[in-house]
């Protein structure tokens, strides 16, 4: 089911202060989108408006706690009220802790859910007859940890694979429907953020993605393509990939590996003292751009998913 081109879209786009989010809306700027920008950290949305603005289209931001129902409906109301209706909502925004699943508070766990699984829901909702109006995309970031379950990710990994299935349910019922409605999903390997200096960790040493490791850019360049032809589900990077059939050939070798590696490929061994500044409750001082601290090590490029792009969609 092919959509507007990107160039004719008005897009919501959530998290998008950093990271990928920031690179996705970005980009969508750059080819003529007119986009809404939300997250919690104002400043940074100010700049990714004044970058979409210097490539020549329109955005506006919205700034808010995803958590906050009001606030996503907030967003989606400004898009239609500015621009008259959306076309591609991307839902992107995410929290995490780096603890282990007996470790994590409560509150902690409480908070992770709120903001990958509620947060994603709230845009559902609130974005839907809009989407059903324009026969548009719904567009979630999701994760290669949808399938996978990785040590210290317990939060994350739980809230994605619940939302993979709320979504299977909610792609059957817009199909029955007729709505036109696609909904999408992206299923991210390890990017380059800045979120792995953001995060809530308790292991005492700074995360990383699990290596390889790849610059923010081609993923958006993945998320755009869905916008325009939407795929069911797009794992993005060679070790997405890997992940997913490994999961479905051999989930006790993914056990073995997970037990000799699964910790140290998530840090650094840089020691980083528990309890310092995070942005689980509350967002940080700071404008931290698309990248992260591994520049140095990212991938330009992902051969894989560019390959998987040129296959019929579906």
């Amino acid at each position: 089911m092919v959509k507007k081109p990107v160039d004719e879209q008005v897009m919501v786009v959530t998290g998008a202060s950093s990271g990928l989010g920031r690179a996705v809306a970005r980009l969508a700027g750059e080819r003529g989108a007119k986009v809404v920008v939300t997250a919690r950290n104002a400043a940074a949305l100010d700049n990714c408006v004044a970058e979409i603005e210097r490539a020549g289209s329109e955005a506006i931001a919205v700034p808010g706690d995803i958590t906050d129902r009001s606030a996503v409906e907030r967003g989606v109301e400004t898009a239609v009220e500015r621009f008259g209706r959306i076309d591609t909502y991307v839902a992107n925004a995410i929290v995490t802790v780096y603890a282990e699943a007996e470790r994590l508070e409560e509150d902690e766990l409480r908070r992770v859910w709120d903001v990958n699984f509620f947060g994603v829901v709230y845009g559902y909702w609130a974005a839907l007859p809009h989407l059903r109006a324009s026969k548009g995309t719904f567009l979630h970031v999701s994760s290669a940890l949808a399938y996978r379950g990785i040590p210290l990710q317990a939060a994350y990994c739980s809230s994605k694979a619940g939302l993979r299935a709320f979504f299977e349910s909610a792609r059957v019922e817009e199909q029955k429907a007729g709505s036109g409605v696609a909904i999408s999903l992206v299923l991210p390997g390890a990017i380059n953020t800045p979120q792995f200096d953001r995060d809530r960790q308790k292991v005492g040493f700074q995360p990383q993605p699990v290596p390889p490791i790849y610059q923010p850019e081609p993923f958006a360049e993945a998320v755009l393509d869905c916008a325009e032809h939407p795929v069911r589900e797009l794992p993005v990077s060679w070790g997405a990939q890997k992940l997913l059939w490994g999961q479905k050939l051999a989930p006790r070798a993914g056990d073995w590996v997970l037990r000799r590696n699964g910790w140290s490929g998530q840090h650094t061994g840089e020691p980083k003292p528990v309890g310092g500044p995070d942005n689980l409750f509350d967002t940080l001082p700071g404008d931290p751009g698309a990248h992260g601290r591994f520049d140095d090590r990212a991938r330009g490029s992902t051969i894989w998913t560019r390959l998987r792009l040129m296959l019929p969609k579906g």
